[in-house]
């Protein structure tokens, strides 16, 4: 009987069936691709190949390397299937299958296949963001012909008793153990085709059945952590929160999606989450209306974007390991690009401070890169005894690497507020001209130092950095210890924007952006407030500066000048000026544009069988390379005229550049109305 019961359980009512199809169909298609198309089981063959064969060297059998796949793995599967139950539980089934069907197609698909044909990360998600752009250019033309108009979000708001969050409990565990079956069935269909051409050995064969067996209950349990996430995001009918009373209106019917005029001395009182939501504005109530669920675009809410950096965080982790598989031979050379590629990461989440955060025009900020540098070049290296004439000990020096992270920190920070004490009196341009001086003068300077700084040969024979676990040391001569080093000084970076951002300074700095007379005249101290910010972006360009001078080995002032503190600002403006998320997705985007791309499309061009290699049959001695300034700067015009507000905005920012509709209707006081006019008599009651 207990078996009957539960068989019957997992066979889904029809409302369930038609979001279960939806999603299984989708998920499906894109864990296929990866799986196959890419090289995802390539991975988990190269795990059980070097486990079933050690006598075969052609195969890894490297215990941390096999660990490090086979978490990845269970991260990256899990995630999706955890995933699959989410939005089969969050998903209202208003949306049509095929829209969502295209959606992950151009999304997740097409970048997919993309990296799978060129061979490379950064190009292939070059090329799948540009399909995708045209897939929402296309998509947005067609609905607007159609007349489409989108659900309102407040208009489904439910509120969510115990009966129907166990409903959407159990509808999650269906969508979990469905779409593992799914996979499951389909990856032993696949292994045994292989399996029947003798590309599949017998041991792996063994694993493909215990797998089929194995994925149904897995995919039960992590279904149901699926709906333990969607249930964080459901309005429950317990859930108030206090407002100030309505003047005027209805308790039981406190707005529309409309502003609301709020009278000082007005009580206070208990409204539910669902109400909340109907005294924001539209556009305010639209985006906080999203984050619940059951929502009618599921993969765009908060649950989901946390299974989205699950992914996330597997890949830029076990990359090292599973670099090879995915793309080839190459992998010191692109793990050491991307190492490049944190420190500009680092470096534009300090400018973010200064610029998105406090609204300081700095045009000068590679100066404090360059301080950052010089200093780790001169205290972790010879330099320092030629400086000194001090002789120090050669073994134990490395390891002031550790300490000096913090030291040039705070050393940068002390140059940042030198150069913004000079500023507080200026604002916009006349700011943005004494920054860009401070940023050519720090380069001369140091040019000029040759006593210290070693003048124009710069200073080479930099110290990498020490760390030890006993007797068993870091190999710094590989780039992989500097990858994962740069991780958790971005991990580090990221902790500290966000709390600083949501800090008593943070809003401080938000203030003195939107208005800078406003600030003052609410007690904001705008020197202390000014000083902060430059000292705090600094202090993050002195971290990325110490990273740069390690790796590198080397400096040289010439390698730093003011077109470096405009690709910064460049990284922090296309991102979103303000957005976390969108200056580390500007700072990848401004570097792989700048040093990666533009190189390997000249590698294609030098190819005659690439189709690339016409330019250079039609232009003599052309190369992307020399046009790099022009594809960069046709590239920030294109994204200023259709995408202002950045990349990934700040919703705050996105809301003031792209206003929408619903706003205008929002009530009107005196202050609104002009004088003379009937609303401003109604208003002030003139007689």
């Amino acid at each position: 009987m207990a078996v009957s019961v539960s068989s019957r359980r997992l066979l889904p009512d029809v409302d369930t069936r038609k979001v279960l199809i939806k999603w299984l169909v989708a998920l499906l298609i894109a864990t296929v691709v990866f799986s196959y198309v890419w090289s995802g089981d390539a991975v988990a063959n190269s795990i059980w190949l070097g486990v079933f064969y050690p006598q075969n060297v052609n195969f890894d059998h490297d215990v941390l390397s096999l660990l490090q796949k086979s978490v990845f793995l269970i991260l990256v599967y899990g995630g999706v299937i955890a995933l699959a139950g989410y939005l089969v539980a969050a998903d209202t089934g208003r949306r049509g299958a095929v829209v969502t069907w295209l959606d992950i197609v151009f999304v997740v698909v097409v970048p997919i296949i993309m990296i799978s044909v060129t061979a490379n990360l950064l190009i292939g998600l070059g090329l799948g963001a540009v399909i995708w752009a045209l897939y929402i250019f296309v998509r947005n033309r067609i609905q607007k012909a159609r007349n489409y108009v989108a659900p309102t979000p407040l208009a489904n708001l439910e509120v969510m008793d115990d009966t129907k969050q166990a409903a959407l409990l159990q509808r999650a565990r269906l969508g979990g153990f469905w779409f593992a079956t799914a996979f499951a069935l389909i990856a032993l269909v696949v292994d045994l085709i292989f399996f029947a051409i003798g590309s599949l050995p017998v041991l792996l064969l063994i694993w493909t059945v215990v797998r089929t067996l194995l994925l149904p209950l897995l995919g039960y349990v992590l279904g149901m952590i699926g709906g333990r996430v969607a249930l964080l995001q459901v309005i429950k009918p317990s859930e108030s929160v206090t407002v100030p009373a309505e003047n005027g209106g209805n308790a039981e019917n406190p707005g529309n999606g409309k502003r609301r005029n709020w009278l000082p001395g007005n009580s206070a009182r208990q409204v539910t989450r669902k109400q909340q939501l109907q005294y924001l504005s539209a556009a305010r109530a639209s985006e906080e209306a999203h984050e619940v669920v059951p929502s009618d675009l599921p993969l765009q809410s908060k649950g989901a974007n946390r299974f989205y950096m699950l992914l996330l965080f597997a890949f830029l982790l076990f990359y090292p390991a599973i670099d090879p598989i995915l793309f080839g031979s190459g992998s010191v050379g692109r793990i050491t690009s991307y190492g490049d590629i944190g420190y500009y990461v680092i470096l534009a989440l300090g400018l973010n401070i200064v610029v998105g955060f406090a609204g300081l025009l700095d045009l000068g900020y590679v100066a404090f890169f360059v301080i950052g540098s010089y200093a780790w070049a001169i205290i972790g290296s010879p330099q320092l005894t030629r400086v000194t004439s001090i002789a120090f000990n050669v073994v134990a020096w490395p390891w002031i690497f550790w300490p000096m992270l913090l030291g040039a920190a705070l050393l940068t920070a002390f140059f940042g507020v030198i150069l913004g004490a000079p500023t507080l009196r200026l604002r916009g341009d006349y700011l943005a001209i004494v920054t860009l001086g401070f940023g050519e003068i720090i380069p001369i300077v140091f040019l000029r130092l040759t006593n210290i700084t070693g003048g124009s040969n710069g200073i080479v024979g930099i110290n990498t950095p020490a760390l030890c676990v006993g007797s068993a040391c870091v190999n710094w001569q590989s780039p992989t210890p500097y990858y994962y080093l740069i991780l958790v000084l971005i991990a580090f970076c990221v902790f500290a924007n966000v709390r600083l951002r949501d800090s008593r300074l943070g809003r401080a700095w938000v203030a003195l952006r939107e208005d800078e007379i406003a600030a003052a005249s609410s007690g904001i101290n705008l020197v202390n407030t000014k000083l902060f910010a430059f000292a705090a972006g600094a202090f993050f360009a002195g971290i990325a500066g110490v990273y740069h001078a390690a790796k590198l080995g080397t400096v040289n002032p010439n390698d730093f000048n003011y077109t470096d503190s405009v690709i910064f600002l460049a990284m922090v403006v296309i991102g979103g000026l303000g957005s976390i998320p969108g200056v580390i997705v500007g700072a990848v985007f401004v570097y792989a544009i700048n040093i990666l791309i533009l190189a390997q499309l000249d590698t294609y061009a030098s190819d005659p069988s690439n189709f690339l290699h016409i330019f250079q049959v039609l232009i003599p001695n052309f190369t992307f390379s020399n046009i790099r300034n022009l594809l960069f700067g046709l590239t920030l015009i294109l994204i200023m005229i259709f995408r202002p507000e950045g990349l990934i905005p700040q919703a705050r920012r996105k809301r003031e550049l792209r206003h929408q509709k619903d706003e205008e209707d929002v009530d009107v006081g005196s202050l609104d109305a002009l004088p003379g006019t009937a609303d401003f008599e109604a208003e002030i009651r003139v007689e």
